[in-house]
């Protein structure tokens, strides 16, 4: 089983504005209109680790953390921008062709801000700096 901190159990749209491609999966779905829609309906839902890198060690999970409640969406603050992120960067090697990985990052920032991250420079930061070891292998 693999290092699954959140499962979504209904679809989530989000506007990117990657725009002008198309893709669709299993799990998620981009339009032409730079909506992204993360599948959560279909069979378990779709499940991610959050800001990774992180280790499982029994039921602890140890890494980068996830930030603190926006009480405005009843989440953590890094739980959409990871969910994007994350959804992009697992089938990096079906949409690089059509999609850049500065681009991924880049949503990756904006909706952090969206969200009042404080520490989105930093994460945004390290995401630029390392995020090509997970892209592109």
């Amino acid at each position: 089983m693999g290092l699954y901190i959140y499962c979504l159990r209904e679809d989530y749209i989000y506007k990117s504005s990657i725009k002008g491609r198309q893709f669709e999966n299993e799990w998620f779905k981009l339009e032409k209109d730079g909506r992204v829609i993360v599948k959560g309906t279909n069979r378990r839902g779709y499940a991610w680790d959050g800001c990774s890198p992180k280790i499982k060690i029994k039921d602890i999970y140890i890494g980068i953390p996830e930030a603190v409640l926006n009480f405005d969406t009843g989440k953590s603050k890094t739980y959409y921008a990871s969910l994007i992120h994350d959804v992009f960067y697992q089938f990096a090697k079906d949409v690089k062709s059509i999609v850049g990985r500065k681009e991924v990052d880049r949503e990756f920032y904006i909706i952090l801000k969206e969200n009042r991250f404080r520490l989105a420079e930093l994460y945004y930061g390290v995401v630029f700096l390392l995020g090509w070891l997970f892209w592109y292998f």
